[in-house]
């Protein structure tokens, strides 16, 4: 199993957080859990070689190789496997509200949910999806998605400096900032902001800092820190043990202690980028 990552085009550096390629000789491990956590970031994925099988909430979804899908912002864990042959697949994966400005397109209409490209973009869709299958290498293919990414970047030009505020915001403080902290800082309504995170990220800004304050210990434990070493700080993110426990389960489907004896190396690697 390889997770390489590769730095974007200068252009697309402030919308997209990774751009990763994934491969592997025998698909994903049965025996490796072989999770996504949630971290906010909505996802463009191409199945260079292989299928993939995704479970969400016990809801499957088989999407064939060369499918090329946008996976909307999530705020639960989705499952992965594949057959165990030769697997590879490209993913870009934007910030919270870097792929509408490049998109154009509601993320609320997207939120858990996998969308083919040709849905979302019609006859282009179906057209960039057929080059790439049409181009060899894997280097070729990243660089020739990125081209569309500008192209529709260019055309869209939705920037919005209030959202990337409070989004950098929310991050740094991983997620401990209250929206009525957003309020005044902004000046603006708690109405407006969760209207603007709606369309823009897909999750309002409540549900986006729990995300982030899961994803300080989810990393903890991607770097094989126990959790018993984190209750030093875990009530500065947390009101109590039960309240981590029940975010814990809810962003992976585990309890903490049941997390820690499963193996999630596709999740670890992909969190440690």
């Amino acid at each position: 199993m390889k997770l390489s990552f590769i730095s974007p085009d200068l252009e697309l550096q402030p919308y997209i957080e990774s751009l990763w390629v994934f491969q592997s000789l025998n698909g994903l491990p049965e025996a490796d859990h072989s999770m996504a956590a949630p971290n906010g970031c909505p996802k463009l994925i191409f199945l260079c070689e292989n299928g993939l099988v995704s479970e969400t909430n016990g809801k499957v979804r088989i999407s064939s190789r060369q499918n090329l899908d946008f996976v909307g912002t999530r705020d639960c864990s989705v499952r992965l496997q594949a057959s165990p042959r030769k697997t590879s697949f490209i993913g870009i994966e934007f910030f919270p509200h870097g792929a509408f400005p490049v998109l154009g397109i509601p993320m609320s209409e997207l939120c858990n949910e996998v969308w083919e490209f040709s849905v979302l973009f019609g006859k282009w869709g179906e057209r960039v999806r057929e080059v790439l299958i049409n181009v060899e290498s894997t280097d070729q293919k990243v660089s020739f998605i990125q081209k569309q990414l500008i192209q529709l970047l260019r055309k869209n030009v939705r920037e919005n400096r209030l959202i990337e505020y409070c989004v950098k915001a929310l991050k740094s403080a991983d997620g401990r900032v209250s929206v009525q902290e957003l309020e005044r800082k902004t000046g603006y309504s708690r109405r407006y902001l969760d209207w603007l995170f709606n369309e823009r990220v897909g999750l309002p800004p409540k549900v986006l800092a729990g995300i982030f304050r899961f994803q300080k210990f989810y990393r903890r434990w991607a770097e094989g820190q126990s959790f018993d070493l984190l209750k030093c700080d875990l009530y500065d993110y947390y009101y109590d043990q039960a309240h981590f426990s029940k975010e814990f389960k809810k962003m992976t489907g585990h309890s903490p202690r049941e997390f820690l004896d499963i193996s999630n190396e596709f999740g670890r690697r992909l969190t440690l980028r």
